[in-house]
This record gives C-alpha cells, sequence and structure tokens, in this order.
C-alpha cells in the first residue's frame, strides 16, 4: 500500500463526523463539561484533550508514511494515554470511549502492519466520530461563544438598565416607529423615534466592548464611518425635512451592522437560551 493511499484512508477515519444529514438534531451538552469551559473554567481543558488526540492521530499517520515505526509507536502510544484520561473526564458520555481500541491500535503500531493500523485507527476514530456527530456542533455553540446573559445595558432614553434581549427590542421598536411615522408623513413623530433610534445604537457601542477588547475588531462593524452615517441620519432628522429617500438610504447603512453581528452571535445566542431551559 503507498504513502498517498495510507494518508487517504487515515485522513478519513473522522469522516463520519461530518457526513450530511436531512436534518440537525442540537444535543443539550452533558452538565459535566460545563467543568472545562468558561466560566468554569478558563483553561478549555477537554477541547485541549480533543486537539491533542488529532495531533497524536496525525503523528501515526505522519511517520507511517515516513516508514518511522518508532516514532509512530510513541504518537499511538501518547494518544492512548490522552484517550483514556479524557473518557474519564465526562461520566454522560462513557459510551462513547472505547479505552480497549486504543490499546489495540497501539498493538497495531508495534506489529508495523500497516493493514493492522488501519483497522485499528477506524475502529478508534468511529467512537470519536460518534461523539462528534450528536455533539460537536452543540458543544461549539453552547461554549465558544460568549454569552450575553449576564451583560446589562443602561438604556439612554428611559435611563434604565436593560438585559441585553429587552433593550435590542427597544432599539429595534425604535426603528420600526421611524419608519412607521416616516411612511406616514409624521414628521415630529418620525423625527423623536429616530433619534431614540440613533442614541440607543450609540450606546450598544459599550456592550461590544465588553467582550471585543480590541479596538480594531469594533471598528470593523460600528467604526467611524458607521459612526457618520448615523450622524447624518440624526442631522436629516433634526432638519425636520422628512426626506424619505435620504432617511432610507441611510438607515441601509446603518442598519447592515446588524446583520454583520447577527451572522456571529445571534444563531449561538438562540442556542445558548434553549438549552438553559
Amino acid at each position: 500500500m503507498g504513502r498517498k493511499t495510507l494518508s487517504l484512508l487515515l485522513a478519513g477515519v473522522f469522516l463520519g463526523a461530518s457526513t450530511l444529514a436531512s436534518e440537525v438534531v442540537l444535543k443539550k451538552p452533558p452538565e459535566s463539561l460545563d467543568n472545562y469551559y468558561p466560566p468554569k473554567s478558563k483553561k478549555w481543558e477537554f477541547l485541549s484533550k480533543m486537539h491533542a488526540m488529532s495531533t497524536y492521530f496525525y503523528g501515526i499517520n505522519l511517520n507511517i508514511n515516513n516508514e518511522d515505526w518508532k516514532n509512530a509507536l510513541r504518537w499511538a502510544k501518547e494518544l492512548k494515554k490522552e484517550y483514556v484520561a479524557t473518557s474519564k473526564m465526562v461520566p454522560e458520555w462513557k459510551e462513547y470511549f472505547k479505552p480497549k481500541l486504543a490499546d489495540e491500535l497501539v498493538k497495531a503500531v508495534e506489529s508495523k502492519n500497516v493493514d493492522n493500523v488501519l483497522k485499528a485507527a477506524q475502529a478508534l476514530g468511529k467512537t470519536c466520530a460518534e461523539c462528534h456527530a450528536e455533539y460537536q456542533l452543540s458543544v461549539k455553540l453552547a461554549y465558544h461563544f460568549p454569552s450575553f446573559e449576564s451583560i446589562k445595558l443602561e438604556d439612554p432614553i428611559e435611563f434604565m438598565e436593560m438585559d441585553t434581549g429587552k433593550y435590542m427590542e427597544k432599539m429595534t421598536n425604535s426603528l420600526k416607529a421611524l419608519k412607521i411615522y416616516l411612511m406616514q408623513g409624521d414628521k415630529d413623530n418620525a423625527a423623536q423615534a429616530g433619534e431614540e433610534f440613533v442614541e440607543r445604537v450609540r450606546a450598544l457601542k459599550g456592550m461590544c466592548s465588553k467582550c471585543h477588547t480590541s479596538k480594531l475588531s469594533v471598528e470593523a462593524i460600528m467604526g467611524k464611518e458607521y459612526m457618520s452615517n448615523l450622524d447624518k441620519l440624526g442631522e436629516v432628522l433634526s432638519s425636520g425635512s422628512g426626506d424619505k429617500g435620504k432617511v432610507f438610504g441611510l438607515l441601509q447603512k446603518a442598519t447592515s451592522a446588524c446583520m454583520k453581528c447577527h451572522n456571529v452571535h445571534l444563531v449561538p445566542a438562540v442556542v445558548q437560551e434553549k438549552f438553559e431551559k
């Protein structure tokens, strides 16, 4: 069996986790996993072990392709040690782990028989793939995105502290009111609703900076150009002209930032909320 063939076969060990399905069912991760992710732990211990096992698995592949069986065995033993340790971290997932298969992979590498290694690697990799297929996506959504649950914002209109969901609702209603009054030809109420929308959007930038500590990351979405559009929107509304064309044109530019942020944060936030119930 050639090196390229072996590489392809071993690379396919985990492909079961990415098989397309007609529907996606998100299972809530077990509570034990909380111990290895923020906010309980900032060390990301479980994820680190996943990365380690993937690396050691590839180390076997890499060295067998280089006909270096000594180092292939080294990484097979490291993989076994990491696999066994990981199997004890989340009791709810005990059924997914088969430590005996990790031992069989070590023995297969010791035999220096490529067919034996391939068979053992596929058997062990299948246990990983089965768990990944059921939980990998939900774990990423639950732990790899910051939670908005603890973030509070002071509303600049009502001068009250609100949670993120309530604040977003208030801001969105201001936007809707602006559009409705504008289309009804009610310039005064449109101006007031528009001012409230602009003020709430400006205050929203403070929420971003609580997680996005790099100014560049905030500037990418709510930078000078974005704030300039808000200034222009405020000027058009306060002028009392009721120019729908200018207002809707500036709104389109302003709300483009909403879509960018929602594309990153909305789906994880919704899933996290469902998991908490």
